[in-house]
């Protein structure tokens, strides 16, 4: 049978790029959650509000510019649909591995679910799509992130509620990598992925934490809601737009294992905005972080095995 067709380095290279990128919007997220809860919101009211600012925003911008993309692909809604459950999932949990762990401890616990990812598409793949480059990306940039996030400081202070939070937000953030990647290839857009897959967050949140209970008077602070809306469009949109463009070029193990870089921009941002030093094992983490996604890079960009 023929190979498997694979994107020029040039296209592998920006996809790359464009998580990485993901990846520190995330991290700047992750900062403006922190101010949100010290000023009494809780995780999943944070969770809730983040697709709505989302949709919120893409939603008028589509209709403006490019109406035909606000109708999914015939046969596509169930895979948006699971998409957008992923994405619910993934941000409460996520926030509830924070509330329960260290911080390094949950970042760490997410970042699983590259090797996930792995582990779930040669199972289900008839032929292996990565080769052993792609697992030792994994494990190199894993190993970079429990460094730089200082994961195994906290081990002292684990509970179980915390533990499975963070190994249910690694679980769903493989899942909804795969999906993103799977509604790709049944012909939606990006951005028609990212409508259908908020709006059913949307929903999801609507019955689980109803919106009249949101606690709004927060918003009154003005350092609140901008960083409410930060987290909406620079936390969640912008990134999310990027890693779902990227799985239209590079698999979805391959971006997870790119997304493991955000570690090293909260750790960054943490030295630069909050005056926190990196002591010689996070700088250590931080080339680890480096080495494989530049190891990703090679595996994707790679000749494929025969299919």
């Amino acid at each position: 049978m023929r190979a498997e067709t694979r994107p020029d380095r040039a296209a592998t290279l920006g996809a790359l790029l464009r998580v990485v990128v993901a990846a520190a919007c995330w991290a700047v997220a992750a900062v403006l959650a922190k101010h949100v809860f010290d000023r009494g919101v809780p995780p999943i009211r944070l969770a809730e509000a983040r697709v709505a600012v989302a949709v919120a925003v893409l939603a008028p911008l589509l209709a403006w510019r490019s109406p035909r993309l606000l109708r999914p692909p015939p046969g596509t809604l169930p895979i948006l649909a699971g998409f957008g459950a992923c994405v619910a999932a993934v941000n409460l949990s996520y926030y509830l591995a924070i509330d329960h762990l260290p911080v390094g401890v949950a970042v760490s616990l997410q970042y699983t679910g590259p090797a996930m990812v792995l582990a779930a598409t040669a199972v289900a793949g008839g032929a292996p799509r990565h080769g052993r480059l792609a697992w030792v990306a994994a494990g190199v940039t894993l190993a970079g992130a429990v460094l730089v996030s200082r994961a195994l400081e906290g081990l002292g202070r684990l509970d179980v509620p915390g533990v499975a939070a963070g190994l249910a937000s690694a679980v769903t953030f493989a899942a909804y990598l795969l999906t993103a990647e799977l509604a790709g290839r049944r012909g939606a857009h990006p951005a028609t992925t990212l409508l259908w897959g908020f709006l059913t967050a949307v929903a999801i949140w609507t019955l689980v934490a109803p919106w009249w209970s949101w606690p709004l008077a927060a918003l009154g602070d003005p350092g609140v809601a901008l960083a409410v809306a930060g987290v909406g469009v620079v936390g969640t949109l912008l990134p999310f737009a990027l890693a779902v463009g990227a799985v239209r070029v590079i698999s979805a193990a391959t971006a997870g294992i790119a997304a493991t870089s955000e570690p090293v921009f909260a750790a960054a941002f943490a030295w630069v905005l909050l005056d926190q030093r990196l002591a010689a094992p996070q700088l250590a983490g931080g080339v680890l972080v480096v080495a494989g996604v530049v190891l990703a890079q090679l595996a994707a960009a790679s000749p494929a095995r025969p299919g």
